[in-house]
């Protein structure tokens, strides 16, 4: 499926940490946006945000990635080449992909939104996600390719340097001498902004894991607030208010119900991202008392999403609109704090099937 240009591009990154507690033994990192930036009070985020076309789809990189030693074949195995993949992670260009590192621009989307996200990363929250000469040495040795950081420079002079300047951070990685470790980047999910609305984003989800918290450095325009929490611990906070997510948001968490160890998650997700990634851009439907928002494989789903610029009206109830459906793919609106998902047919791409909550945490 192919979007329009209204859609802005842009990538985020759903960072995994261990944590010692009962059920879930992992964190992600979360982050609360600045009253500025937030949609609505607690809007909570993923780390991520918009492609920098100059500084995140420059050549430069390539040539820089050349003399640091990458070879074409690392950088390759970043690649998934297939007729099914969406239009954000399709390449930007013609030709083959034996040509693509010869270019006047990166037209690899899985290496530009690598980048997207990397450099967002430390834009928000102060996380440089990087190998070293050593560290790249290693590359075909690290089997779970967990996510080496480093913070041992001047974090917030550098940060503010590429929050005003995407294209800087380029140079500081020159300066560091390291690489973006874009093979720590694992990819999860896509999601794009249904056509009725007026600001639409797709945006490309990766996974990384880290073997430690790593400090973080606010940016204030952007973030009020970052929380390390459980899949679990996140969807209740968002029940009981004082979390606010978008739908792409409760999925993904909900996707994660069904997985609670952390090692089983990295391994989960590595072996996963080889198998490509399905567009989910949500159709809308209203409905006498809610609204529904449908996904790929439902029996409701359009042919083409993207021209869906309106809701479509349906003349019963959610309960009656769900009855009417063999294959059901979608998520219900109940309340502000209540998103309730749908999916009783084999998940694409080898993923994770969503869950909701068990009642008893859905009672105040």
């Amino acid at each position: 499926m192919t979007t329009s240009a209204k859609w802005r591009t842009s990538a985020s990154i759903i960072l995994v940490s261990p944590a010692a507690t009962a059920g879930e033994d992992y964190n992600l990192l979360m982050l609360k946006r600045s009253d500025a930036t937030a949609l609505v009070v607690n809007q909570s985020v993923f780390p991520g945000g918009m492609l920098d076309v100059e500084g995140d789809e420059s050549v430069a990189w390539l040539e820089y990635f050349d003399h640091f030693g990458v070879s074409e074949e690392q950088l390759r195995r970043l690649v998934l080449i297939s007729e099914h993949r969406p239009g954000v992670l399709a390449p930007q260009g013609t030709g083959c992909y034996d040509r693509f590192f010869k270019r006047s621009k990166i037209w690899a989307r899985e290496i530009t939104l690598r980048l997207t996200a990397l450099r967002e990363c430390f834009e928000e929250v102060g996380i440089l996600l990087c190998r070293n000469h050593e560290q790249m040495s290693q590359l075909d040795s690290d089997g779970d390719l967990s996510a080496y950081f480093q913070q041992s420079f001047d974090l917030e002079a550098w940060q503010m340097r590429v929050h005003n300047k995407p294209s800087d951070f380029l140079e500081l990685c020159r300066k560091l001498q390291v690489v973006p470790d874009l093979w720590a980047l694992h990819e999860w999910s896509a999601w794009a902004t249904p056509a009725f609305l007026r600001k639409r984003h797709e945006t490309v989800f990766f996974m990384a894991f880290l073997n430690a918290q790593p400090r973080l450095q606010v940016e204030p325009t952007e973030v009020k607030e970052c929380l390390w929490r459980s899949p679990t611990e996140l969807l209740r906070l968002f029940q009981y208010g004082e979390l606010w997510f978008l739908p792409p948001q409760i999925y993904e968490l909900s996707r994660l119900l069904s997985i609670r160890d952390y090692h089983k998650l990295q391994a989960f997700a590595v072996q996963r991202s080889k198998l490509g990634t399905t567009m989910f851009l949500p159709v809308c439907y209203h409905c006498t008392d809610n609204m529904v928002y449908v996904l790929p494989g439902d029996d409701f789903y359009v042919a083409e999403p993207h021209l869906a610029t309106e809701f479509i009206s349906f003349p019963g109830t959610v309960a009656e609109f769900r009855s009417r459906s063999k294959c059901q793919h979608r998520y219900e609106i109940v309340d502000q704090s209540a998103i309730k998902v749908y999916l009783n047919f084999k998940t694409f791409n080898g993923h994770l099937a969503p869950q909701n909550l068990p009642i008893e945490l859905h009672k105040l």
